[in-house]
């Protein structure tokens, strides 16, 4: 199996420009804005460990050179980021009707990094909640 070249260092954009995303809780939560549900990143997740979370993220598809998202948690929640331009934008993931699911091989691996961070109860209850 061949070696996978390491990415180069991916910027994270907090949006503090663009409050969609942003609240002053520490916990993660979707709230109802008309019909859409948006995610908020919770107030402990600094700019410096979300783009730490970036970059120490799983790429996917995997395997791909430049992916189109990338997974990774923090406190058992599943975050997910997207290329917005010159940057990558996170907020919390959850299943939405019309899109496929994680793919398995990304949420096994999220699953071993829950057990690796000591965070699997609140990580299945994240999927219970928001996964399918």
């Amino acid at each position: 199996m061949p070696s996978e070249r390491p990415r180069q260092r991916l910027r994270y954009d907090p949006g503090e420009h663009r409050l969609k995303h942003c609240w002053n809780k520490p916990n993660a939560e979707f709230v109802r804005r008309g019909s859409a549900l948006i995610g908020k990143c919770p107030s402990t997740l600094s700019k410096q460990l979300a783009e730490q979370r970036l970059n120490d993220g799983i790429g996917y598809p995997i395997g791909q050179e430049t992916p189109e998202r990338i997974y990774n948690l923090y406190d058992g929640v599943v975050y997910e980021a997207v290329y917005s331009g010159d940057s990558w934008h996170g907020y919390p993931w959850r299943y939405r009707p019309g899109r496929k699911s994680l793919p398995r091989q990304i949420k096994q691996e999220l699953e071993r990094r829950a057990e690796q961070q000591d965070c699997l109860s609140g990580y299945k209850h994240w999927m219970k909640e928001h996964g399918r």
